[in-house]
């Protein structure tokens, strides 16, 4: 686990699906492109980036086809594509990639570059792959009847291409949510999937985005947001339970540059603080906005640098795995019995062996997990209560 930014915003910016990859560099991408105006667990972690202009996208999922203009969230659709049986099957390599190519157009809305046409081994299958950029759409198409049998797809679209209504309706759930700014979209993504669960109808994500708020929904239904707020918008009691935690963690004063609530996600009524010299601010005391109990302290300036060749990075991640589990315990206890108040040595320490510097304690009752980071000194720079967000 690698602290950044409170998991949501990691799961938003990696997407639904295993194939959308959304990292620092892509963000940046994008808003170069929306700017110019090109279309275009770990098992309980909590990973976090700073960057919130592009905004990660909130990408959030749910049952039903989107179709375009059957209305501004794709309401209404059935599981699927339904045009193949109206059609004579081209199992042709050029009739399957029309096919697609159609497919492509109808579920997600816009047409990417054909890249490739590969024979699926053990199966009667073709999988057809466009692809934009860091955008991309697989079909797996049969080769006995033509049909598409599933697909996974994704798709940036600019301001101008957002439905007038579809932004009328965003701008007025922020405001029921409490944002105060005004809401300009710098543009929408889109993910799609179908067919790679059994008896399940196709699962759409469309996320609204800005440099200060995005919001997402499920064929039509909100589902989750995140938006900047004022710093004249938290009290002064919440602010100082921000730099208690803080202070665990690191010594020294820390400037509160920005703040910003979360919604969905089984995680609503969130607030996340961030402390830092600048605007590009990475540590965050993540609360509870109403009780203001820390749910999550991360100081991402304490983590060690990745190094640049794999053999260093290898030995790297041995000297964490390789960290004495006592030192390590009691150095997490020092932080989270003060800021959760708990007794973190009771409970047992668990490292994960796919990330190394990633620990989880459990409490072998029905207290939830703490997850932890710790970087070469046994310093811990990251440590939060595991909360089980909305699956997707």
């Amino acid at each position: 686990m690698r602290e950044r930014e409170p998991e949501w915003y990691e799961r938003a910016r990696k997407g639904p699906f295993e194939e959308a990859k959304f990292t620092d560099v892509h963000a940046g991408k994008v808003m170069r492109r929306v700017k110019e105006g090109e279309p275009h667990q770990e098992r309980k972690g909590f990973k976090f980036r700073a960057g919130i202009a592009a905004a990660g996208v909130l990408l959030l999922v749910g049952a039903g086809v989107f179709y375009l203009g059957t209305g501004p969230f794709g309401e209404g659709n059935t599981a699927g594509p339904s045009y193949q049986h109206e059609e004579t099957a081209d199992v042709t390599e050029a009739g399957m990639i029309k096919t697609a190519e159609k497919t492509m157009q109808e579920q997600l809305g816009k047409k990417l570059p054909f890249e490739s046409i590969e024979p699926q081994v053990g199966a009667d299958q073709v999988r057809i792959i466009f692809k934009d950029g860091d955008y991309y759409a697989n079909i797996w198409v049969s080769t006995e009847t033509g049909q598409v049998m599933m697909y996974s797809m994704s798709a940036i679209f600019a301001a101008e291409e957002i439905d007038d209504d579809m932004l009328g309706k965003a701008k007025e759930k922020l405001r029921e949510l409490g944002y105060k700014g005004e809401f300009k979209a710098d543009g929408l993504t889109r993910f799609v999937d179908y067919g790679r669960v059994p008896n399940q109808a196709a699962q759409l994500s469309e996320n609204l985005f800005s440099e200060e708020a995005q919001i997402g929904y499920v064929n039509g239904k909100y589902v989750g947001a995140y938006f900047e707020v004022g710093q004249e918008e938290i009290g002064e009691d919440l602010k100082q339970t921000g730099l208690n935690a803080m202070s665990k963690l690191r010594s020294g004063t820390v400037k509160l540059n920005k703040a910003a609530r979360n919604t969905g996600w089984g995680m609503d009524g969130e607030i996340t603080l961030f402390y830092g010299p600048d605007a590009s601010a990475s540590s965050f005391v993540t609360m509870n906005y109403v009780t203001h109990a820390v749910l999550k302290v991360s100081d991402p300036s304490l983590a060690p640098a990745n190094p640049n060749s794999p053999e260093q990075r290898a030995e790297q991640e041995q000297k964490l795995l390789d960290m004495e589990n006592a030192k390590l315990q009691s150095a997490a206890a020092a932080v989270a019995d003060g800021i959760f108040g708990i007794r973190l040595e009771d409970y047992t320490l668990v490292k994960n062996q796919q990330d190394p510097g990633s620990i989880t304690f459990e409490s072998g009752g029905t207290a939830p997990a703490i997850e932890a980071t710790y970087n070469l000194e046994g310093v811990i720079y990251g440590l939060g209560i595991w909360r089980e967000a909305t699956p997707y």
